[in-house]
């Protein structure tokens, strides 16, 4: 059957074809009942009276519906309409890997990322009982940002009862072939497969080891002249050396663990793809959220840099905070050019004060290459040896010896930066040349003070803030015209708002320190992110298209200012800019793969996206970076949308011990109260959330989930109150509203649907303000 735009499957409508293969032709269309896009496979008109044709088909929509796991396809649906079968998935938009592969070469550090996230959906499979039995890179399909779905479940049988089921409700995807029947795809299968044997989890495991070679040397592990040859190289050969130039990045145990995958005997491979996940994260340094972070495309290609803490060679307890800020100048420094990849500051924070090896550190930090220097002081004058060594093969790129004083040391930092980007073949534009010779020259006390204050804060404690502040404040009094000093001020009353006392007059104090750095500077990077931050306050009414400006105007002064990329990642998640937000996260990463609030906000965005199983995992993951009172918040309710009520109120129990009286947890109770039909507790806790309500930036997520208590025990009106109040206070996101369970009850009230009018109106209006400002970013880089 021949589809085309506008025929109907059940409730789905087709808007075009995306491809078609030997078991199935596939479509994007649209659901009609939930408003989304999804991809449909149908069954060839020509299989259709086919009995083992049908019977794979079905196996597997019932294996991929068995497993939900981020790295394996989500199934939706599976039906037949007038005769015709069809499949119902999520939407992917990207590449297969074989696309990938022969597209353009795999960097060592992506196959490992890719490696990692097969690794997962495998286990996830496997620990259902299932096998795939096909893995291969045809069936590996990389999302745009680097996400990893194992896709064609067609040949995959259930071997034994998943986890709590008995033998008699097991065994829904039968075996369908005889004994010594073949199959696979020549050149990934396993040595068994090729013998007709029966296949298990370490035949996959085989296969993985045949595409991870694959992505590492480019070349196919098993490949002759025909497929008996391949065939047979598979049962007697083994593949070649990791003889590749790339394999020079590869890190140490890597081909072990391939070689290991690609044992011919069963018993000799790694056992379970889990402990396969698990060997090669520590082989390679990556966590899991890294892995999974992938990048955004812009980001593709460039090269990337980490500035360590400079050494004082005489280790003078008085030039402490000297190493790190002479660290951090050089990183914002390099942090204004578009093409490079510049770790910022705090990911470089734990090499402080501690011997170093700049090779294992560039390896750890997932670099190209690491600025490795060290001084030595004598009053104002300073000798400074730095070196730029490269992550592949620990080899100095460039070194040199400066003598200088804290009055030029803007001269040393200019000659190290261009230096650095000559060493890694980084081009700067004409804009980022100007935009170096305006950048302000304070004299070398103030400089000094402001690197101290600059240390200081970084470490965050409410002692090392005040601490920042007194440094700043010295530093401007040293020289009033120095921009920074102003904006390192604001910074520090901005996180005493922010994490300390939002009821005081901090920001106000933060928005004059804002002005006066802007007065002297109208451009400068981290007075224009400081602004957007405060106008995106409860204080300033979260004015989101005022914050959206200065934090676009930010990055595109300072692409590298990962902070900026964080703030403007939450505002777009707010006004229902989802996928944007997420985008906006994976540059973040890309920047720091231990950002912690771009990892807790990934997954924010896929909470609200109503991927609730993919959220969870992603904000478990980031709790290890960030372990906030937030990301227990945010686990706790990906935990509620499961169902897992009970884990849900053991993980508020858990985070309000550690975090007494925070307002985010009350609600959540309620929430459980008003499931469990005990309305009365429900509306004790709504008040215990007013009784403890602040002016902290997040206070509209405990907005919406009053809403959802009043959703639960019917009292409608209220409900849209609570959520209107919710929208009206910085969190307009109406396509969570449309789509979140908890409102159910509320979808069918004419109040309801005129609320999500006005914010969708409203949330076009942002959107088409992001756009413009992106344009009008793009052009002037580009004319720059």
């Amino acid at each position: 059957m021949a589809l085309s735009a506008g025929n109907r499957l059940g409730p789905y409508e087709i808007l075009a074809p995306l491809g078609a293969g030997g078991m199935g032709e596939v479509y994007r269309a649209r659901d009609t009942r939930l408003d989304r896009t999804v991809a449909i496979k149908v069954l060839p008109e020509r299989l259709a009276s086919d009995r083992r044709a049908l019977e794979r088909f079905e196996r597997e929509a019932k294996a991929v519906a068995a497993l939900s796991h981020p790295n394996i396809l989500a199934i939706h649906d599976f039906e037949i309409h007038e005769g015709v079968r069809y499949a119902v998935t999520e939407l992917l938009e990207g590449a297969t890997l074989r696309e990938h592969l022969e597209g353009s070469a795999i960097t060592p550090r992506k196959a490992i990322e890719y490696a990692m996230q097969i690794a997962r959906g495998l286990g996830a499979a496997h620990e259902r009982g299932i096998v795939h039995r096909d893995l291969k890179p045809e069936n590996v399909f990389v999302a745009v940002g680097g996400h990893v779905k194992i896709l064609d479940f067609g040949l995959a049988r259930e071997l034994v009862p998943a986890p709590g089921e008995t033998g008699s409700s097991a065994g829904t995807v039968p075996e369908a072939t005889e004994p010594g029947t073949i199959l696979g795809t020549v050149g990934y299968m396993s040595p068994e497969q090729v013998r007709g044997a029966a296949a298990d989890a370490r035949s996959d495991i085989f296969a993985f080891g045949v595409v991870f070679y694959e992505m590492l040397t480019g070349r196919r592990a098993f490949r002759a002249d025909s497929a008996v040859e391949t065939m047979s190289a598979i049962l007697t050969d083994e593949p070649a050396e990791f003889s590749d130039p790339r394999s020079r990045a590869i890190p140490t145990g890597i081909e072990r663990i391939v070689r290991r995958c690609l044992e011919k005997s069963p018993a000799e491979r790694f056992q379970n793809a889990r402990d396969l996940g698990f060997a090669i994260e520590a082989v390679s340094g990556l966590s899991a959220v890294e892995a999974s972070a992938g990048a955004e495309p812009r980001t593709a290609g460039k090269r990337s840099v980490a500035v360590l803490p400079f050494r004082d060679l005489a280790c003078n307890p008085e030039n402490a905070d000297l190493g790190l800020g002479l660290a951090d100048a050089t990183t914002t420094e390099l942090a204004s050019l578009r093409s490079l990849l510049v770790r910022p500051t705090a990911a470089i924070l734990k090499y402080n004060a501690c011997g170093v090896d700049p090779h294992q550190a560039a390896r750890e930090l997932g670099v190209d290459a690491v600025v490795d220097g060290n001084f030595q002081r004598s009053g104002s004058r300073l000798r400074v040896t730095v070196q730029l060594v490269r992550a592949s093969d620990g080899r100095s790129l460039w070194g040199s010896k400066i003598d200088t004083t804290l009055d030029d040391i803007f001269e040393m930092q200019d000659h190290v930066s261009r230096k650095i980007a000559e060493a890694l073949e980084v081009e700067m534009t004409p804009e980022e040349e100007r935009r170096r010779s305006r950048a302000p020259r304070p004299a070398g006390e103030a400089y000094e003070l402001y690197l101290k204050g600059r240390a200081s804060l970084f470490r965050g404690t409410l002692a090392d803030v005040n601490a920042a502040i007194e440094a700043f404040e010295q530093a401007r009094d040293a020289d009033p015209r120095f921009a920074l000093a102003w904006a390192g001020l604001s910074a520090s009353y901005l996180q005493l708002a922010l994490n300390y006392e939002p009821e005081g007059d901090w920001q106000a104090r933060a928005e004059e320190m804002c002005d006066r750095a802007l007065a002297i500077d109208r451009d400068l990077p981290e007075g224009r992110y400081l602004r957007g931050a405060l106008f995106w306050t409860p204080r300033n009414g979260f004015d989101h298209a005022s914050a959206m400006r200065e934090l676009v105007a930010a990055i595109a002064g300072r692409p590298n200012l990962s902070e900026a990329h964080d703030r403007l990642a939450v505002l777009l998640d707010h006004v229902s800019m989802i996928e944007e937000s997420l985008k906006t996260c994976d540059t973040a990463i890309a920047i720091n793969p231990a950002d912690g609030l771009a990892l807790v906000q990934r997954g924010l965005s896929h909470y609200h996206l109503g991927n609730y199983e993919r959220a969870l995992e992603v904000s478990e993951q980031a709790s290890g970076h960030n372990p906030a009172a937030w990301i227990f918040h945010q686990i706790a309710h990906c935990l509620l949308r499961l169902g897992k009520f009970s884990e849900a109120a053991a993980t508020v129990d858990r985070t309000l011990r550690r975090f007494p009286n925070d307002v985010l947890f009350y609600p959540i109770r309620g929430i459980i109260a008003a499931v469990e039909g005990d309305a009365d507790r429900a509306r004790r806790e709504i008040e215990r959330t007013i009784q403890n309500r602040k002016a902290f930036i997040h206070y509209h997520h405990a907005q919406h989930d009053i809403a959802c208590i009043y959703a639960l025990i019917g009292e409608r009106d209220e409900a849209l109150r609570w959520l209107s109040d919710a929208a009206h206070n910085g969190f307009p996101c109406y396509r969570f509203f449309e789509s979140d369970p908890l409102l159910e009850s509320l979808r069918g009230e004419e109040k309801f649907r005129s609320l999500m009018a006005e914010l969708r109106a409203e949330c076009d209006g942002y959107r088409a303000l992001y756009a413009d400002l992106r344009k009008s970013s793009s052009a002037g880089s580009s004319a720059g």
